[in-house]
């Protein structure tokens, strides 16, 4: 009799534990007029999944940084950040229900600064290299651009017969004029 009523109450007290966790409501705080970025999107795409584990708010973070703030990156804000704040409602159809706010703080917008390059034997003119990179000094600073400017460098050494060549580009920022600048060091490797 004292099992059954054990059993009893233990599939009461399991019928009653939530799992996984869905965002009922999504709201943005902070730098949300940013034309690049789609936050009513965003937030339907989040509350569309269920999310589980006991740093599911670190993984949303991480999401909305990814899915949703990746263009602003190719708008010059490189340094920007996500907060979130939880609070749960009442489960609902075996999942925890939670309001969750972001607060987004873009950061400053950056400009190129100039791009370099080092340890280039191979192909030694600086011009033609930089050239490859279709982006001026002075632009906002957008990430494709730079990008398509290393799969191009990638492109011109292996027509050159440099196959493992690995540009390795090392950025140093000026707070101050909102510059950021590059130095890619040229791996070569060997000539096939």
């Amino acid at each position: 009799m004292l099992r059954a009523m054990l059993a009893l109450v233990a599939t009461g007290i399991a019928a009653q534990i939530a799992t996984g966790i869905h965002l009922q409501d999504v709201r943005f705080t902070g730098d949300t007029r940013l034309d690049a970025v789609d936050l009513k999107k965003c937030a339907n795409d989040l509350k569309s999944h269920i999310y589980a584990g006991t740093d599911w708010t670190d993984d949303v973070v991480g999401k909305v940084q990814t899915n949703c703030l990746l263009p602003l990156l190719d708008e010059g804000y490189l340094k920007l950040g996500v907060t979130a704040s939880a609070r749960q409602l009442p489960d609902k159809k075996s999942t925890h229900q939670f309001a969750v706010t972001f607060d987004i703080h873009a950061g400053s917008q950056y400009r190129l600064g100039h791009i370099t390059f080092k340890g280039n034997h191979a192909i030694s003119d600086q011009e033609a290299l930089r050239a490859l990179f279709p982006i001026k000094d002075g632009d906002i600073l957008n990430r494709q651009k730079m990008v398509k400017g290393l799969d191009n460098l990638r492109k011109a050494y292996d027509s050159q017969g440099y196959i493992n060549f690995t540009p390795i580009p090392q950025s140093s920022f000026d707070e101050q004029k909102k510059t950021v600048s590059f130095e890619i060091d040229m791996d070569e490797g060997k000539k096939s």
